[in-house]
């Protein structure tokens, strides 16, 4: 088990006048990385991302190493991939890591966001299964799965592992999860494992630089580029007009009572990083968590019910009317008819944000300066205003 010399200098020269704080950080570190460390040199020329935290990719002699932190425990690796052409050896400088023999052509999907994300790099050709078909709502996915060019898996949760073994795919690509104790079954079939921590990102244009990842493992890095130049130059002209409006930034209240509890994204949340992109004053803007964490109804009353705009993120088939929200018709936001709601099941929301924020930066800004358009909804890609 080994540990980052320079973390430890760090953190000694941090709390030099505590003895005893020191030995507990020790202790904790120690028990935490479980994993490998994280490398102090490489040979190679590292991979420049502006944005994303959680990668760091060097290109070296025969081979791509990229380092995957762990989102959790940031001191310690997640995962180490060499990413090797296909069509040659294997070099035998390679360090320890799990090969990924690449551009992939045969890939099992775990998760729809990654599916959308890899038809747009151009390679849906590559992906050979999926998981959670019900979640899709990329129609050429659909049709793909539908004809038997695409395999569905099931779950990701309890996958079809008799589907995986025959359709022997070159990677699986995954979502992973704190303290998860592996994959399963999957740990056991000999297949790398991609651990997609995209979206452990709390940066919107760092986990959209996560694309040029999946551009490697696809052989579409120049795609990937292309793209995601593309959404970087739109994100910051919106943020940066959003920035120099002279009026007043609204206050914003976010979410839905659910049984009681209020699911409200902290102000060190990706979300509450785009309203205040976007120019909003987020009521809950002040917490510190990352994460979204449940609150009393009262407590979101005292301070949302004097909010000038409202959004809800829903998931039911209806869309949400005025009516569905009179218990809350002393909200400042309902009686001014300031309230917006996206419908996701008739929207590729969860599809299209994570790759492209600035789709949802743009919605964001027309909501809080809507007094700058006429009609909102012919500006609106995800949501819209309710009806009055």
């Amino acid at each position: 088990m080994r540990v980052s010399i320079l973390f430890f200098r760090e953190q000694i020269e941090m709390k030099k006048n505590t003895g005893f704080l020191i030995l507990v950080s020790l202790i904790l570190l120690l028990a935490g990385c479980h994993r490998n460390k994280i490398s102090e040199t490489h040979e190679g020329k590292e991979i420049r991302f502006d944005y994303a935290k959680l990668i760091r990719v060097w290109e070296c002699d025969g081979f791509k190493k990229m380092e995957i932190r762990n989102p959790w425990d940031t001191t310690c690796l997640l995962q180490t991939y060499l990413l090797v052409d296909k069509t040659k050896e294997i070099p035998a400088n390679c360090p320890d890591g799990v090969v990924v023999r690449v551009p992939l052509e045969k890939s099992a999907v775990f998760t729809t966001v990654h599916c959308s994300l890899i038809e747009e790099l151009g390679a849906v050709n590559s992906i050979s299964g999926i998981c959670e078909l019900e979640y899709i709502t990329n129609p050429n996915i659909i049709s793909l799965t539908q004809s038997g060019k695409i395999v569905d898996f099931g779950s990701s949760m309890s996958p079809d592992i008799e589907k995986i073994i025959t359709v022997s795919p070159d990677a699986i690509l995954l979502s992973p999860f704190n303290n998860s104790g592996g994959h399963g079954g999957l740990d056991k079939l000999g297949i790398p494992i991609v651990e997609c921590a995209d979206y452990m990102e709390s940066d919107p244009l760092g986990r959209a630089e996560w694309i040029k990842l999946y551009g490697m493992l696809f052989g579409k890095e120049s795609e990937a580029d292309s793209i995601f130049s593309k959404v970087t130059e739109t994100y910051t002209q919106i943020e940066k007009e959003a920035q120099q409006e002279t009026g007043s930034h609204p206050s914003l209240l976010y979410g839905l009572d659910n049984g009681g509890s209020w699911f409200i994204p902290g102000g060190k949340s990706y979300m509450a990083k785009m309203f205040a992109s976007a120019g909003a004053n987020y009521i809950f803007g002040e917490t510190t968590h990352s994460g979204a964490e449940p609150f009393a109804f009262e407590t979101v009353y005292d301070k949302g019910c004097n909010a000038d705009i409202w959004l809800i993120l829903g998931t039911e088939v209806a869309d949400k009317t005025y009516k569905d929200l009179q218990r809350f018709s002393s909200f400042k936001s309902y009686k001014e008819k300031r309230v917006y709601a996206c419908n996701t099941t008739k929207t590729s929301f969860f599809d299209e944000i994570p790759f492209h924020p600035e789709r949802l930066l743009k919605d964001l800004y027309v909501i809080f300066h809507s007094e700058k358009y006429g009609d909102v909804n012919e500006y609106l890609h995800y949501y819209r205003k309710l009806a009055e």
